[in-house]
């Protein structure tokens, strides 16, 4: 039996919806925010969104709506 990524606790879910908004749930804290990055801490690493006039458009304890012109999103760790 095979589970979906998206179902195992911890491992964050990222959404890119083309140039404009990246949807990210299961993070765990707001490492870094200014309007050209964006850094989040999850569970299971770090995830980084670049871009320009990056905004957060909601957040939740689980999940975040980041809006802008995004470049790029990257995870490590």
């Amino acid at each position: 039996m095979c589970i979906p990524q998206e179902v195992i606790p911890g491992e964050p879910v990222i959404t890119v919806t083309g140039r404009k908004n990246v949807h990210i749930e299961n993070y765990h804290r707001i490492e870094r925010f200014s309007g050209d990055e964006i850094r989040l801490r999850a569970r299971t690493c770090r995830v980084t969104v670049r871009g320009k006039r990056l905004r957060i458009e909601y957040y939740t304890p689980d999940e975040m709506l980041i809006g802008g012109q995004i470049l790029s999103v990257s995870m490590e760790g």
